[in-house]
């Protein structure tokens, strides 16, 4: 019983002391036993030895081999980590923790040039009726700086859009292309808008860092990839609500530029599209853009 006290006691003493050593391994012997203590990059391993006497030889054999785990760094994800309202880890203030789950929602516009929001020459849009919605509920992220300021972040998100156009007119298909016609004497439009669902993968460099000791202050930017459904146009004509075509020539994928700045749990974002709305030659030039208020979890 006493020789069992010394070595756990003696394996305790090893164990807090690992840090402090030069080497990965230690070897401690007492009263004839063999300790040896290997310190790995996420676990430590201990085997011990007992001095056994057989005839007039003695040998070492082992009696116990084991493998503990040391703690995992605080900043390693899980999928619980991405659920939205789920309890952050930050037992430490100095964390990078990456702005992507949320909800969001902003104006849109089409425009005729990339990363402008001038209102394009060939749509007549109602901007206070041109908007979008979605939310972000997946997420992961990569620690690029040991200072915790710098990461890369990645995410999923779904939502919906819509330009809506300000007077007498529709998106109607047009043979092998897209227009917008005016109403006319028989035919009259309100409320015509052409919207789409989509899903988005944002791919964000974030940095962040600390003002008055405990609120955050963020910005990101990157690329997003944008796959988008359910595209159509839809009217009331002459008062009745109609589904005007489907697709529209619609482009059902892209690469939007993502921009976002902010403090705490809330942000500024602006989105630009990189190219045209409609496939090539299918419409004039409309390309898509986007600024909002996201609220992140």
């Amino acid at each position: 019983m006493m020789k069992k006290t010394v070595l756990i006691g003696t394996m305790l003493l090893i164990w807090g002391n690992l840090n402090a050593q030069e080497t990965n391994q230690t070897t401690v012997e007492s009263q004839g036993d063999t300790i040896i203590i290997v310190k790995g990059t996420n676990d430590v391993k201990i085997k011990i030895y007992e001095e056994i006497q057989e005839s007039d030889q003695c040998k070492n054999e082992k009696i116990y081999e084991g493998v503990y785990l040391t703690r995992i760094s605080e900043d390693r994800n899980t999928l619980l980590d991405a659920l939205p309202f789920a309890p952050r880890k930050k037992s430490s203030i100095n964390y990078f923790d990456g702005h992507v789950t949320g909800i969001y929602g902003g104006f849109a516009t089409l425009s005729n040039n990339f990363m402008s929001y001038r209102e394009t020459n060939h749509a007549n849009l109602n901007l206070s009726k041109s908007w979008e919605i979605g939310f972000n509920l997946l997420s992961s992220q990569i620690l690029l700086a040991k200072n915790k300021q710098w990461g890369l972040t990645f995410g999923l998100g779904w939502g919906f859009r819509s330009f809506q156009l300000d007077g007498d007119e529709a998106f109607r298909k047009n043979r092998e292309t897209t227009i917008i016609v005016s109403g006319t004497d028989e035919l009259h439009y309100s409320k015509s808008r052409l919207r789409h669902f989509y899903f988005r993968i944002p791919i964000s460099i974030e940095f962040q860092t600390r003002i008055n000791g405990s609120g955050r202050l963020f910005a990101a930017i990157g690329p997003e990839v944008e796959f988008r459904h359910g595209i159509k146009s839809k009217a009331h004509v002459n008062g009745e609500s109609e589904n005007l075509g489907n697709g529209m020539h619609v482009r059902p994928f892209t690469v939007n530029l993502l921009a976002q700045i902010g403090y705490g749990d809330i942000g500024l974002y602006a989105r630009f599209d990189t190219q045209n709305l409609f496939a090539h030659n299918k419409c004039a030039q409309m390309m898509p853009c986007s600024f909002g208020v996201m609220w992140y979890w």
